[in-house]
């Protein structure tokens, strides 16, 4: 049943994300793609998050990842006006739980991920708004275990690298590296608790 709410709500929500893309970019991207990431992204929540607040909140940051990272695809920039506003509805979510572990947990990734990516924006490897999706995902990653920060910190420096070898053969030297962020993290979320286990 789980799953046939995620599955639902992800083809409910693939409108308005498309919308939202358009909206900031005057693109649409291709609604098929556009639902392959909703669908994924909501079964892969429904099956790795550890409780409701953490799948809402979860849920949040896909919707938020998924639009931005279109956006950053197609003009090299990942919005403040969505990845702002979803700081203080994960943190009012993670404040509802309660757990002063999880609390500081969250926390310390999410400061840990906008120190390092911090770094890497004032050497010009990264921009401001990778910093600042890089501490949302931390936020949310560090909620479950530090270990899920980890694994996409690891994640998304190969992804990257690989985006950077691809970018540089056809002799590009910009490329959006929030796909990066968003695809580091969702592997994290699959795989980090097989890691911990």
């Amino acid at each position: 049943m789980l799953f046939v709410g995620a599955f639902t709500a992800a083809l409910l929500a693939t409108p308005g994300l498309r919308r939202c893309v358009a909206l900031a970019t005057d693109r649409y991207p291709d609604h098929r793609l556009v639902a392959v990431a909703s669908l994924g992204s909501a079964l892969l929540i429904a099956w790795r998050a550890t409780d409701l607040l953490h799948g809402i909140a979860l849920a949040v940051v896909a919707a938020v990842g998924i639009a931005a990272g279109w956006i950053d695809v197609y003009e090299r920039r990942l919005p403040d006006a969505l990845v702002l506003p979803a700081f203080p509805a994960v943190a009012t979510l993670l404040l509802a739980t309660g757990d002063a572990d999880a609390m500081l947990r969250a926390v310390g990734c999410a400061a840990a991920g906008m120190a390092v990516y911090g770094i890497g924006c004032a050497t010009r490897q990264v921009g401001a708004g990778d910093v600042k999706l890089a501490g949302l995902l931390g936020l949310v990653l560090g909620w479950a275990a530090w270990e899920t920060t980890v694994v996409a910190l690891t994640a998304t420096a190969v992804i990257g690298g690989v985006q950077a070898i691809v970018a540089l053969s056809k002799r590009r030297m910009e490329f959006a590296f929030g796909p990066a962020l968003l695809f580091g993290a969702a592997a994290a979320v699959a795989i980090a608790p097989v890691l911990a286990s």
